[in-house]
């Protein structure tokens, strides 16, 4: 199930393409990036082919092809950490731990943002599925999609 990923909210066509291209029997492609020529430097730690061609979609989109843990380790990798300085791997691979201490960053001298408000429910939703309150592929997909509506949050609020 591809997740969609909203890395900015610029709202101008891409210009450039990024595709990793992959050789399992599940999938083909491991993500497809797309920027603009504005927001390119934003591809720099995306590894994969560049190319303009198939380009026109929206600026910042991100069809991530990725099992679970990957996404959720590209998010740590690439926004969560330069975000709040810590990942799971500072927390003995607990994600829910993580996101906690990512909110309590983010809120710590200041009323919570939409990001940390989201930050925090991806740890609740996490916490639910490692008690067996929440079935585990449906508690994943919800994951992803707080951790995606945080990263929005968070390029909008920093003009990306």
């Amino acid at each position: 199930m591809p997740v969609l990923r909203q890395i900015t909210t610029c709202t101008e066509p891409s210009t450039v393409v990024i595709e990793r291209r992959v050789r399992t029997r599940d999938r083909s492609v491991d993500y497809r990036l797309e920027v603009c020529r504005r927001h390119r430097w934003l591809a720099s730690n995306w590894t994969g082919r560049r190319s303009a061609e198939g380009s026109g979609g929206r600026c910042g989109t991100v069809m991530d092809y990725r099992p679970y843990a990957q996404i959720v380790q590209s998010h740590a990798d690439l926004w969560l950490r330069p975000l709040a300085a810590n990942g799971p791997e500072d927390h003995d691979g607990d994600l829910a731990a993580a996101l906690r201490a990512g909110f309590e960053f983010l809120t710590a001298h200041r009323e919570p943002t939409g990001v940390a408000i989201a930050l925090e429910h991806a740890a609740r939703i996490t916490e639910a599925i490692a008690a067996g309150a929440l079935p585990l592929v449906e508690g994943q997909a919800q994951v992803l999609a707080a951790l995606s509506a945080a990263e929005t949050l968070d390029a909008g609020a920093r003009g990306a």
